[in-house]
Formats: C-alpha cells, sequence, structure tokens
C-alpha cells in the first residue's frame, strides 16, 4: 500500500512539473528547436519544436515560451524527428550482456527492448532475474520483459523451478509486460490445465502471452488464438503472415541471422495492406556477427524501404505498432507530451540511422558513437545460484564419451542449421559421438549427430537451450579435454584438436555471456564459423546449431536433459543415465 501511494505522489509530481512546461510557466530541461517532426499518430511531417522536463515531454508545438534561462537548447534544423526504435521481441543473451547490447544498439537508435528473461531466471532463479530488472532499469535504454513459465528443453524439477506463486510475484512487477515464448504450443491447443494456468497469470494482468507457433496449420492457428496465444514471431512465408493475422495474432516480421526472411515476408502486405497497422518487425535474438554487419532496428527500416514500404508506415511498424500491441504506447512509441523522451535526429526518412539519439531525455549517442554511461549489472552476484555453478572438482575422461553402440541408434541428422531429421541406424564414418552434461557432472545424455563437422575432434559448450553442458566430437579423449577446459574457464565455448585447444570463447558470466564490446564478440564468433566449416560445418549459423540442439520444441529430434527426445511424439528413444564411476574420470 505504501508503494502505490509512492508511486501515486511521484506520478502527480511529474505531471504537475510536465504542464507547467506544457503552459509556458516553468522552464523546460531541453528544447529541441526547429525539427521535423515525423508523427507516427497521424502520419504527417511537420515543423515542431519539443520541449522535455526530466526524462519525459512536455510539449510539441511551435511556441517557445518555455525556454529559460538555463534551458539546454538542440538545433534540429534540416533534421527528422523520429521516435525512439523499438524491438518487440529479443533475446539478449546471445553471448553479450544486455548491458553490452544497449552500449551498440543505442546509436543506432533502439531505445527500447522486450526481452526473453530464460538464461537468468534459469540460472539466477527469480530473485536473481528481479535483481537483473532492477539493475538493467536503470540504464538510458529500457528494458521490458517476456517471463518464461517453460524450459526450452524438458528436464526434471521443472514445475518446481516455474512454481506459480513466484511467476505471479514477476508478472506484477510493472517491466514485466508478457509470458513467454511459449513454444510448447501444441499443450496449449490441447488445453492442458497446468500450461492455461501460467497463461492465465498474464491474462488477467491484462499482459500478452507471446507465442511461438512455427509450424502450426491455419486451423491450429485458431486453437491456439482461442487459447489466448496473442503473437508470434515465426512465420517464414507471407502466406503464414497472412494465417496468423487473419486468426487475430499480432505478427512480428523476422530478419535475424537465423531466418534472414523479411523481404519475403513484406509479400503479405500486397493481399491485405490493412495489415500494415499491426505489423512489428524484430531481429529474434540475431548473433553479435549479424548485428555488427547490418545494423539492429535500423536495418529492418532500411529493408522496409527497400521493399517499398510507405516510409510512415515502416517507421510505425518500429515504434507506435509495438508500443500499442503492449498496451505502452502512453509510454513510448511517440513524440508526444507525455511520453518518454526518446528522440532520433534522423537527416531524412530515406535513412533510418540516426545522427543523434535521445533517450529519457539526454544525449545518448552523437555522430554513431556512445556519450552515455551504460553500466553492468552485478552478474557475478546476480548468478550465485546452485543452478549457475559447477560441480567442484569436476574431470571428465575419454570413458565418459567412449560407450559401446548398438546396432541401431537415434541419430540427430542436421538438415539444416537448426533442424533435425531422426534416423535410427548404425552409427557411421562422419558421424560425431554428443552428449548433453548437467553442470554437477551427475546425468549424461550420449547420442549421434550426424551432418555437424565430420572432421571436428572435440567441442564443448555451455551455449545451448538449457544452458548445461553439450559437447561433439569424434575423438572421445578430445571431447573429455574440451570440457575440463571449458569448466576451467567457467563456461562458453572450447574446440579442442591434435591434443590441443584451438579455439576458446569463455563466457564467464553464468557460462553464457561476457560483458565485452560486441565487435569483439563478433570477431570470435566468425572466428568459429571458420573454424568449424573448415572442418566440415555446412549450414550458415553454427552458433544457433550450437543453441537448438537441446530445444526440444523444434523438429525432430533433440538431445535433452531426460535422454534423445523424439519431439513429435513426445517420447524418450534413449534415455540420459547417471555418469558411472568408471566414467568419472579422477
Amino acid at each position: 500500500m505504501k508503494h502505490n501511494r509512492t508511486n501515486r505522489s511521484r506520478w502527480v509530481s511529474e505531471r504537475q512539473a510536465l504542464t507547467a512546461v506544457a503552459r509556458g510557466e516553468a522552464p523546460a530541461d531541453r528544447y529541441i528547436a526547429d525539427g521535423t517532426l515525423l508523427n507516427v499518430y497521424t502520419g504527417e511531417c511537420y515543423p515542431a519544436n519539443v520541449a522535455i522536463k526530466g526524462e519525459r515531454i512536455a510539449y510539441v508545438g511551435g511556441r517557445s515560451d518555455m525556454v529559460g534561462p538555463r534551458t539546454e537548447v538542440i538545433s534540429a534544423r534540416g533534421r527528422v524527428l523520429c521516435p525512439g526504435y523499438v524491438e518487440p521481441h529479443s533475446h539478449p543473451w546471445n553471448l553479450l550482456t544486455p548491458a553490452s547490447l544497449a552500449r551498440h544498439v543505442l546509436p543506432l537508435g533502439t531505445t527500447s527492448i522486450f526481452a526473453d528473461n530464460l538464461p537468468v531466471y534459469e540460472l539466477a532463479g527469480p530473485r536473481g532475474f528481479e535483481a537483473a530488472v532492477s539493475a538493467l532499469a536503470r540504464l538510458p535504454l529500457r528494458f521490458y520483459w517476456m517471463a518464461r513459465v517453460h524450459t526450452q528443453s524438458r528436464s526434471e524439477g521443472e514445475a518446481r523451478r516455474f512454481p506459480i506463486g513466484a511467476l505471479a510475484r514477476l508478472l506484477d512487477n510493472p517491466r514485466v509486460v508478457a509470458v513467454g515464448e511459449i513454444t510448447r504450443w501444441p499443450e496449449a491447443l490441447e488445453g492442458d490445465p497446468g500450461l492455461l494456468a501460467r497463461l492465465a497469470l498474464a491474462a488477467t494482468r491484462r499482459k500478452r502471452i507471446e507465442g511461438h507457433t512455427a509450424g502450426a496449420s491455419a486451423e491450429k492457428l485458431m486453437g491456439l488464438a482461442a487459447a489466448g496465444l496473442a503473437s508470434c514471431h515465426e512465420p517464414i512465408t507471407a502466406r503464414e503472415a497472412l494465417d496468423r493475422a487473419r486468426a487475430g495474432i499480432a505478427v512480428m516480421l523476422r530478419q535475424s541471422s537465423l531466418r534472414p526472411d523479411l523481404k519475403a515476408l513484406f509479400g503479405a502486405l500486397k493481399e491485405a495492406p490493412g495489415l500494415v497497422a499491426r505489423l512489428m518487425l524484430t531481429m529474434d535474438g540475431s548473433s553479435p556477427a549479424f548485428v555488427a554487419e547490418h545494423g539492429f532496428v535500423d536495418h529492418l527500416v532500411r529493408l522496409a524501404l527497400d521493399e517499398g514500404v510507405p516510409p510512415v508506415d515502416a517507421y510505425r511498424m518500429v515504434t507506435l505498432n509495438p508500443a500499442t500491441y503492449y498496451g505502452l504506447d502512453h509510454e513510448i512509441g511517440g513524440i508526444a507530451p507525455g511520453r518518454f523522451a526518446d528522440i532520433l535526429f534522423l537527416p531524412d526518412l530515406a535513412e533510418p540511422r540516426p545522427e543523434r539519439v535521445l533517450a529519457r531525455g539526454r544525449l545518448v549517442a552523437a555522430g554513431g558513437t556512445l556519450v552515455a554511461k551504460v553500466p553492468e549489472p552485478a552478474w557475478q552476484r546476480i548468478f550465485s545460484s546452485a543452478a549457475a555453478r559447477f560441480a567442484r572438482g569436476l574431470r571428465l575422461s575419454a570413458e565418459d564419451f567412449r560407450v559401446a553402440t548398438p546396432e541401431r541408434v537415434p541419430v540427430l541428422r542436421l538438415v539444416s542449421a537448426v533442424i533435425t531429421r531422426l534416423e535410427e541406424r548404425p552409427p557411421a564414418e562422419g558421424d560425431l559421438l554428443a552428449a548433453l552434461l548437467d553442470r554437477q557432472g551427475r546425468r549424461i545424455c550420449r547420442g549421434v549427430v550426424a551432418g555437424f563437422a565430420r572432421n571436428l575432434d572435440g567441442l564443448a559448450t555451455t551455449v545451448s537451450t538449457d544452458f548445461q553442458i553439450l559437447v561433439l566430437g569424434r575423438d572421445p579423449s578430445a571431447m573429455a579435454q574440451a570440457v575440463n577446459r571449458l569448466l576451467a574457464v567457467k563456461g562458453g565455448i572450447v574446440v579442442v584438436e591434435g591434443g590441443r585447444v584451438v579455439y576458446e570463447l569463455a563466457l564467464p558470466l553464468g557460462g553464457i555471456m561476457a560483458a565485452a564490446p560486441l565487435p569483439a564478440l563478433a570477431a570470435r564468433e566468425r572466428e568459429l564459423r571458420g573454424l568449424l566449416t573448415a572442418r566440415g560445418y555446412p549450414h550458415h549459423d553454427p552458433l544457433f546449431t550450437l543453441l537448438f540442439l537441446t530445444a526440444d520444441f523444434l523438429p525432430e529430434v533433440r538431445l535433452t536433459a531426460r535422454g534423445v527426445w523424439d519431439v513429435k511424439r513426445r517420447k524418450v528413444l534413449a534415455p540420459s543415465r547417471p555418469r558411472s564411476r568408471r566414467g568419472r574420470g579422477t
């Protein structure tokens, strides 16, 4: 109750200050003069000035009587004033920290990100995630959150790790605006009561339910909309985008390092031009190398413009549309009184990369360079839970991976960077041994992978959707050496060849990320891609291959904590086992 009274009092004081500036009876902190306003509410462009008080806009118009002797006046002559870009579906843990991502994308114009919470929730627990939310809320780039209600890889104790009470507390946080993404859409379609009870946590709080409906037919989409799923970022054709829109599901069109589909997806507008009012654009957790090469949300706008989307519509897709979808258009997504002062200075509408960026009412970037401080949260303290730690003294030996193979085994055949097909056959030349090991070294799932990199001796990584230890290779000794080095550096990616480490990327923060600049991590990612390609990797995105080998919602077969998992039939083909004493090393 006291917290609510404090918030009400703060809101009243803030609005009193804003309205005083709007009346011309109090000075603005900053005044942007002589700009051309892109009004995403009306679709107009016209001359306007913008007065800012604190973090918010107080006035937009032609007057200047709120300019006082201490008001900072910023000239926008010859520039278009555009709202800060909004990324509606992000995974900001892809090798780098959310703060590292913010440092890179603020100069590119992104000022708000709606982000997945799964890694920090799984590794740090509800309290750790709340600490991360609180720390990141102080950054100039605003993070809003989607709260997962289930894992991406089935394991024992899942219900205990995602209890209703803890999830309800998270959904009460105003920074948490949705649950999802819901990758177990078949269970939602079937009316699974446990899953629906978790979705109800969002629905009863008027928050969104983010879908992941890859592979769902038009008829099944109707059932998923009935189950409450409000959006989907998974269409890979214009027809799939249209099918979702017809079911009332808001559509996020994706251009990512894994799925660069955006140009084809704009074809949906030719058949249904009214769809433009509901479309959003997303990078969907693209890899650092992809962002370093292309940009971020500014890249999406440029692609839209290149495909002939009218400029106002293109900019709405990355400003007002996502803000409206999440029910936050009174806060972000436009340049109008009462909104946060997230404002981009564009040379013209044909160039979406800004010359200057204001976020929370202050200059944060100029000329493509960050000028604001973006501090890192205390990640080591956040990741202090048992789930994030590795067993002390754990060492692997070749015996952990050298196993007798029966005549027929379930083989995971990669047919693309992330899609697999099940082959039940004897192991063959070019296949790799595979294992998934928990961080305490207690249980191991063994399998065989084909179509990855036939000449790979040993690779170990914690870059996986269950955040445990994934091991691949043709040489059990190299696999053990890679794991032991991975444990020494507290997670990341290690490749061993000929008895020596030939590649090492340490990710000491939870074993999933490093507080390094995005360009530096992009260079290491490109190095890994080149190394694996030279050893036979045939696809385009090895980082996502590693990440999704343990994801139990993608076709067709996966490595999971419970065993080799048949996704469609939802059954274990080869169960995980306790590690034998003989194979525990020294």
